[in-house]
């Protein structure tokens, strides 16, 4: 939401915006640095009936969607309620549409082609994703800065339905990251696509395996042209393709190879003229985005702290890998905040299991989205959970099942992380705040 933020902020809708969030964090102290209006909390903006609302998933219960939605009864004059991939669908239809999708890597391997196709794609206009990144001065989006009065051309038609020029219509590339949560990337007008991975999540949506599976099935059947994968999917026509090997500077793990290769095909097919040296060096040197394993600090006493996105069983396997890879002598300690309840209890032996893995581990606070406790623990009565009241005695327990520790105490967190040395890696994992309250020192 904060790149939608930025991108019509960058077309001159200066005082037309209002950035609205349940808690502070990184995104929202960077609106602010951008002179944007934010308001932290529910019911500190009541919406007009004249105002354009797009907002996530996350506060579709919202007080200020909950009204704007009332209004559409009522306006003589209809205004526009967009979500999220509602608005980037809005958007698509303009452009010859590029994407990543997939449930793991699709953030970074959408940095990663949208920093390419800046150097190697002339009819680049513009391009989100959801991570911040250094390459793109610690944006999550991008503009041409050659062509903004053509794009603001096309945002004033979506607005307004006023004077549009037709010979712009896809025309030229809009590069973007898509989620497959309920099945929102199939709002998308799709032209050509990757596919990083497909490993069941969003289980508070998705019933099973087939059931995901079934979403990017259709998603491919959408999509105009090619959709390619390194991966062996149970999704028909796809084409997958033969790693290629890159030389990197800044990367760790094996994956990134795979990942790479989807931007490396996708900029050869938009661009047939492409220098394939240069197109690859420029891939050996991309360097990184922020919370993707960023090294966060490396402490007075020498110690290492990371801060990673992952909030999978397979993800935080990954990383322990990775890591242990480059610093096999140190002792490795994770910091791991859940995502939804549901993905845990699913996942209950495989997160342990992963965890296991680590030297030491603090379950931090949950983020526990979209959901009721009672209700999950009911879905998940085979792991004979019982005598649970709140969500804190779940994890306490989720915490001792391998002799890990619970806590809600980000000063607990922090003492552990100072005390640590030289020997000493910490790797935070979360989708949530934990990164937000160890990046900034007095939050």
């Amino acid at each position: 939401m904060s790149g939608i933020a930025w991108i019509l902020h960058n077309l001159w809708y200066w005082e037309e915006i209002i950035c609205l969030d349940s808690t502070e964090s990184e995104l929202t102290k960077k609106l602010k640095e951008f002179w944007l209006k934010v308001i932290i909390w529910e019911n500190k903006y009541i919406p007009k009936i004249t105002d354009h609302i797009i907002y996530s998933e996350a506060c579709v219960n919202s007080s200020e969607v909950i009204q704007a939605k009332s209004y559409k009864r009522k306006a003589k004059e209809q205004r526009f309620i967009w979500n999220y991939f509602d608005f980037l669908w809005e958007i698509s239809k303009y452009f010859t549409t590029i994407g990543i999708t997939g449930t793991n890597g699709k953030s970074t391997t959408s940095a990663m082609l949208l920093t390419t196709a800046k150097n190697h794609l002339d009819k680049l206009w513009i391009g989100i994703l959801w991570a911040l990144v250094p390459e793109l001065d610690n944006n999550n989006y991008y503009i041409n800065p050659n062509i903004k009065t053509e794009i603001k051309n096309i945002f004033d038609y979506i607005f307004t339905w006023k004077w549009l020029n037709y010979s712009l219509i896809k025309k030229n590339f809009f590069i973007l990251e898509a989620c497959e949560y309920k099945r929102h990337f199939l709002k998308i007008d799709l032209d050509r696509w990757a596919i990083t991975n497909i490993e069941l999540d969003h289980t508070d949506y998705y019933k099973n395996l087939d059931d995901y599976n079934s979403a990017f099935q259709s998603f491919v059947d959408k999509t105009k042209n090619k959709v390619f994968t390194t991966s062996n999917l149970d999704i028909k026509s796809i084409e997958q393709i033969k790693t290629n090997n890159f030389d990197f500077k800044y990367l760790l793990a094996k994956h990134n190879q795979e990942n790479w290769t989807l931007v490396f095909e996708l900029i050869k097919q938009l661009n047939s003229k492409v220098n394939t040296r240069k197109l690859k060096k420029t891939i050996e040197n991309f360097k990184w985005l922020r919370r993707r394993l960023e090294l966060l600090e490396t402490t007075k006493n020498g110690s290492l702290l990371f801060s990673d996105y992952g909030h999978m069983a397979s993800s935080i396997n990954l990383w322990y890998h990775a890591v242990k890879e480059k610093y096999p002598n140190k002792k490795i300690t994770a910091i791991f905040q859940p995502h939804q309840i549901n993905r845990i209890l699913r996942e209950w032996n495989e997160f342990s299991k992963a965890l296991r893995l680590f030297d030491n581990v603090f379950i931090y606070d949950i983020y526990a989205a979209r959901e009721d406790l009672v209700e999950q623990l009911e879905n998940f009565k085979h792991l004979k959970i019982k005598n649970i009241n709140k969500i804190s005695e779940l994890w306490d327990i989720f915490a001792k099942n391998c002799n890990w520790k619970y806590t809600e105490n980000i000063e607990e967190i922090k003492k552990t992380i100072n005390n640590g040395n030289k020997s000493d890696v910490f790797i935070v994992f979360s989708a949530w705040n934990i990164d937000f309250l160890l990046r900034n020192k007095k939050a």
